[in-house]
Formats: C-alpha cells, sequence, structure tokens
C-alpha cells in the first residue's frame, strides 16, 4: 500500500470560467514557456510570476570560487543563479494537487486552501481519486502520438509536484520541478515539456475530461476545509 504522501486525493486547475468548456470538453492544457512566466509582471508577490522559474542551480557565494576569463572573483554578492540555454523556452503547466498526507497535516479542522486561488479564475475544476490516474493516462498518451513535443532530456519526466526549497540556505542543482518556499501555498503540480519545431504557447488537447471532471465555484471551495469525513455504518 503506498504511504499517504504519494496518495494524491484532489488534482484541481483554478481558471476564468471561459476556459472551463474547452478543458472540459477538449481537455485543452495551454502551456505558456518559463519565459512568460519569468517576465510576468503580478500586483501581488508570489502569484503566477517568478522571476527564478527555470533556475538550473542556485549557489550560496561563500561556498563557491567564481572564476571569469582567469580573473577570480570573491567578493559575490547575493544567490548565484545558474540558467542552462533555451531553458526559457520549456512549456509548463501548473495545477494543484493535494495528498492524504497533505490532509492528515492539517488536522482535525482540515486543509484551507489559500484565499489567493481566487486570484487564478472564479472556477475551480478538480478531479478525485483514481480519476487522476484516468487524467494521467490520457496526457500520457496524447504526448506519446505527438512527434512534435518531447519530454524533458535530463529525466525524461513529463510531470510531477513541485518540491519546495529555502532559497537562502539552498546551494545545489535545480530543476523545472523545483520552485521557492514562498509558492508552497500553490501544492502544485506541474507538466513539463518542450516543442521540437517551434517557441512559445503549447496548446496540449489530450481529449474529453467530462466523465472524470467537475467544477465549482473557487469561492465555495476555498472557504470550506478539505478534510475526511468518517464513514456511519
Amino acid at each position: 500500500m503506498s504511504s499517504p504522501e504519494n496518495r494524491n486525493r484532489l488534482l484541481i486547475k483554478f481558471m476564468d470560467e471561459q476556459y472551463v468548456d474547452s478543458f472540459i470538453n477538449e481537455g485543452l492544457l495551454f502551456m505558456n514557456n518559463i519565459q512568460f512566466f519569468r517576465a510576468y509582471e503580478d500586483s501581488d508577490p508570489a502569484l503566477r510570476g517568478d522571476v527564478h522559474e527555470g533556475l538550473s542551480a542556485s549557489l550560496l557565494p561563500e561556498n563557491i570560487t567564481l572564476e571569469i576569463n582567469g580573473r577570480v572573483i570573491t567578493e559575490a554578492v547575493g544567490k548565484i543563479d545558474i540558467r542552462k540555454c533555451r531553458q526559457d523556452e520549456t512549456n509548463i503547466y501548473s495545477m494543484t494537487i493535494i495528498t492524504d498526507q497533505d490532509i492528515l497535516n492539517s488536522g482535525e479542522h482540515g486543509l484551507h486552501l489559500s484565499s489567493n486561488f481566487s486570484k487564478f479564475g472564479n472556477k475551480a475544476v478538480f478531479i478525485c481519486g483514481s480519476d487522476i490516474s484516468k487524467f494521467w493516462n490520457r496526457l500520457k498518451s496524447s504526448i506519446d502520438d505527438n512527434q512534435f513535443i518531447y519530454t524533458l532530456e535530463d529525466n525524461n519526466i513529463i510531470g510531477g509536484k513541485v518540491n519546495y526549497i529555502e532559497r537562502a540556505l539552498h546551494h545545489s542543482r535545480l530543476n523545472v520541478f523545483n520552485k521557492f518556499k514562498e509558492y508552497a501555498w500553490q501544492h502544485e503540480w506541474r507538466i513539463a515539456l518542450n516543442q521540437t519545431t517551434r517557441v512559445g504557447p503549447l496548446p496540449l488537447k489530450i481529449g474529453s475530461l467530462a466523465d472524470i471532471a467537475h467544477v465549482i465555484d473557487t469561492i465555495d471551495l476555498v472557504k470550506q476545509p478539505i478534510k475526511f469525513q468518517e464513514q456511519v455504518s
């Protein structure tokens, strides 16, 4: 039996009402690239935009020696961030995923999602339990059948949970499934793909989700806790 942190209970996409029909009936996942999110300016911090999106490493200056054109620089100030060439071209699609462990960790009062989700859109489309596997299978099938997209070269991973790390302490490599902790409230699960012949948004269609997807107003989802209910026999 899988552990609670590996049991995905709820997969959610927050969106404006105008996009609900294409998501449910066509399975349209509109994937912007990393450059879009790096340049996106939010009025609120740690929302959609992230200037650190797509870093391949973030290093503490006191732990490294920096040499440029034969000159050793020993007085670097602040974090040293490294980004791979063409990493900005990677397309990503973000959703929110809640595991059994997330719910258990929240205690008896349940898991309260952040009210910030309302800024992503007035509708929440969610997929529950075993239906998440059906979503995954349709996603994987659509990618396998498309010769113009491919998974990331270094790990061959299509999607996964984002691992949140402390920027001030981190001294190591990063990948597209890492973000800094100020975004942890999003409980993000993301898809990451590259295109073979073009650069820019990727409108990926994985087929109808009408049999597994459900719609609720975002405000109704965030105002009520997510928790397990004991069944009465």
